[in-house]
């Protein structure tokens, strides 16, 4: 067994980044379609690259490295029908944000698309080295790794206290909102919406709203943390229900956050 502390993506976080993708560019010009898996095992493959090692050992032990291996796993497999170089970077992405490493701005959008397609089209190793390599795919993954380690760095995630405007900001991503104020208290209300149908080809959006909780509120004080995890708790999103502290207070970047930051390079991408 390889033991590590790093995070991997599961081959069903890289299923929903494909989806994600997939949804995104339904009404663009350039649609994922057909979308969805070409091949299972290639995609095991691809995601088991992150795990490769041999006597307790990884072979990419280095967060950086390790995402550029599942880059280029998903890049170099293509087990999607489309969207194949569209999902390894945004799995490269996710990968970094998980182990704490985010890209600076010396990675815009023009380099980042020119760094996929030299992946992609295995130029990424300049040519004075190839001939020096025995195997060709690590030589790869290092230079993608030197890459992106020059256009990266450590995500900040000490631990802070709560204004109640920053409670407010991060309930309100969980569609949970700040509602009837009375003596110094506030409902936390969730809103949700379903379709009904209402004739043979006709829905209806409805609106539904429940009160997660009725807290205490006073602006110009910090919210503690006890009263912090209660709201989670209540609210179900504790790391019980799934949701961790970093998903909660915006640290860990979700898959959407990177499609809709980088769309300019995942447009041209889809072109190629």
């Amino acid at each position: 067994m390889v033991l590590s502390n790093l995070k991997f993506l599961s081959v069903d976080e890289i299923k929903n980044i494909h989806y994600r993708l997939t949804i995104d560019a339904a009404n663009s010009d350039d649609p994922i379609s057909p979308s969805g898996i070409k091949n299972d095992g290639l995609l095991e493959s691809a995601a088991e690259r992150q795990r490769a090692g041999f006597s307790g050992q990884l072979k990419y032990p280095d967060p950086i490295d390790n995402a550029a291996t599942l880059c280029y796993g998903v890049c170099s497999n293509h087990p999607f029908h489309n969207g194949n170089k569209r999902a390894a970077l945004v799995a490269m992405l996710c990968h970094l944000d998980k182990n704490g490493y985010t890209l600076t701005t010396r990675a815009n959008e023009d380099l980042l698309y020119s760094f996929m397609l030299k992946v992609a089209s295995h130029t990424v190793l300049p040519k004075n080295k190839k001939h020096k390599m025995h195997d060709l795919s690590d030589a790869e993954i290092r230079e993608m790794a030197a890459w992106i380690r020059r256009r990266s760095r450590r995500i900040e995630k000490a631990e802070k206290s709560l204004s109640y405007n920053e409670l407010e900001k991060l309930l309100r991503t969980h569609h949970i909102y700040f509602e009837n104020h009375w003596n110094n208290t506030v409902d936390l209300i969730r809103y949700k919406y379903r379709e009904k149908r209402t004739g043979i080809l006709k829905r209806k959006t409805i609106k539904e709203s429940e009160r997660v909780a009725n807290i205490p509120h006073f602006p110009g004080r910090s919210v503690g943390k006890k009263l912090v995890k209660s709201i989670r708790k209540q609210a179900g999103l504790s790391h019980a229900d799934g949701v961790d502290s970093a998903m909660f207070y915006g640290t860990e970047t979700l898959p959407d956050d990177f499609i809709q930051k980088y769309k300019g390079t995942l447009r041209r991408l889809a072109k190629t």
